[in-house]
């Protein structure tokens, strides 16, 4: 099994180079079907790993992405956050990083990952080929990734630790290497703070904008370790009833305000009688 590097471990595997960052950047919170609050993601964080980055993506949200931003930022604190989302589309889940706002859900992929790009953001492909979540499959990736025209994908996430990342996990691995070549990318997909860091992306530097050049130069490496059933055990039953019967109920309710904010009513104007 691939073990996680600590920074040195990395620096010495490359023959002396200076560290490289590490970045876990599928992280979950409370604000969706995740277990702990967007501070309490970032408390972690900052006291237990050697995380440089990581990302708040909770299903179709942003809001917890960008309140732990600010609150890292309040805090001081060493570990950088980068707000984001995953975006469930027609053809799978999609990562949609350094974005300051939702996208709609169930449109066709290709549709949603125009729309992020033009915002700014950049996207990757969370646990692809997975048949036990929605995930974009082969046919998807052909139509992101076409031949000798540039693709629309930063990167593809080869480790992802859950259960649905590691059935997918050595297809994935063999695919990127032999036909997407698309930079690797390695995230916790944690629900749960004692997960964050079981995944993670190295790359040369320490900051978001080192991130995204590794990612262009294809300069990033992943790592993980998948989670035995005694750590999953404790955390399971609650998390998988607010996946089930929470989570869907509060996205249904934010849907129907957000369309509610965007709906103006435009009173007509009374012409004063002469």
């Amino acid at each position: 099994m691939e073990k996680p590097l600590s920074h040195d471990a990395d620096s010495q595997e490359r023959g002396g180079e200076p560290p490289r960052g590490k970045a876990d950047l599928h992280i979950h919170t409370s604000h969706g079907d995740a277990l702990d609050t967007p501070e309490a993601v970032v408390d972690w964080a900052e006291a237990n790993t050697d995380l440089d980055l990581i990302a708040i993506t909770d299903h179709d949200e942003v809001a917890a992405g960008l309140r732990a931003r600010e609150y890292a930022l309040q805090r001081g604190y060493r570990v950088q956050v980068v707000p984001g989302v995953e975006i469930t589309t027609r053809g799978g889940h999609l990562l949609a990083l350094d974005v300051d706002r939702t996208f709609r859900m169930l449109r066709p992929l290709e549709e949603s990952v125009d729309e992020v790009r033009a915002a700014g953001g950049i996207c990757i492909a969370p646990h692809p080929y997975s048949w036990l979540t929605t995930s974009i499959g082969e046919r998807g990736l052909q139509r992101l990734m076409p031949p000798d025209v540039a693709g629309k994908l930063a990167g593809i996430e080869v480790w992802n630790p859950s259960l649905a990342g590691m059935v997918a996990h050595e297809r994935t691995k063999v695919a990127n290497a032999f036909r997407w070549n698309l930079a690797e990318v390695g995230g916790s997909d944690a629900h749960a703070v004692v997960f964050i860091g079981s995944a993670f992306t190295t790359f040369p530097g320490r900051t978001w904008q080192d991130f995204k050049l590794a990612l262009d130069q294809r300069t990033t490496r992943a790592y993980g370790r998948f989670w035995s059933a005694a750590e999953v055990r404790p955390i399971a039953v609650r998390q998988t009833a607010r996946a089930w019967f929470v989570s869907p109920v509060t996205k249904i309710r934010r849907t129907l305000d957000r369309r509610g904010e965007a709906t103006v009513v435009v009173e007509p104007q009374q012409v004063p009688q002469r």
